[in-house]
This record gives C-alpha cells, structure tokens and sequence, in this order.
C-alpha cells in the first residue's frame, strides 16, 4: 500500500475504526499513535504522536497540533493493518501494542454512552 501525503491544510481529521497504538522506537522512545479509516480521505490513517485526549468529546490532539475525531467504536479498517505496518517500518518501530483500552474501554461503557459513539459514527457515515 502505498503512503499518501495528505494536504497540510488538513488540520482536523475523522477516524472510523480506530485504535491507539504505543510504540517503542529503536531508540527507546515511547508515544501513543491513534490509527484507523479518515473519513474524509478515505484510506488508512497514522498519526503523529498523541499529546491531548478528550474522552467527553472523544477527540486527540496530536503533539503537531492535528485534530483526530473518533467516532465509533475501536476496530479494525482492513487497509489499516498494512499502512501501520508501512509506518513502523518507515519510522523504525522496534515494538508496537495496542492499548485502546486504556482510551475507550468498551466493557466500562454505560449504555448511554455507546448510544453516544454510534450516534457520531452514524451522522459521519451519512455526511
């Protein structure tokens, strides 16, 4: 798969299927990395480093200033797994866990709550 450069001017972004990745580099440095489906683009998604979360209005901040909102629930966007692995290999990934549940744990979710996520995801889906 192909990496795709996406305009500068796309400061905000909305992931679909999304996870949140920590990485090891092989240096030894560590950061979270939210990655999944960019609605707007369509195609697979990584971000740069996660320096806010938001958990009211579900959104990250990236350390660069980006805007990811997420909606839905976690999951897996199937072009997901192979542009996360064409990152960690360009950005020189030595280990890589997903810790989504440490964002958005699906099990502590009230029913209020998911009602929430899969009203976002359903008016994304539909704009």
């Amino acid at each position: 798969m192909a990496v795709r450069n996406v305009p500068e001017e796309s400061r905000e972004v909305t992931l679909r299927r999304w996870c949140v990745m920590e990485i090891t580099t092989s240096q030894g440095a560590r950061s979270h990395h939210v990655h999944g489906h960019d609605v707007t683009h369509n195609f697979a998604r990584t971000s740069s480093a996660i320096g806010e979360f938001d958990a009211h209005n579900m959104t990250v901040t990236t350390r660069s200033g980006r805007l990811y909102k997420l909606v839905g629930l976690p999951g897996n966007y199937p072009a997901g797994k192979t542009a996360w692995n064409t990152w960690c290999s360009s950005n020189k990934i030595a280990t890589h866990t997903d810790v989504t549940d440490q964002y958005l744990d699906i099990d502590k979710q009230s029913t209020l709550g998911f009602d929430r996520l899969t009203r976002a995801a359903m008016r994304e889906g539909n704009s």
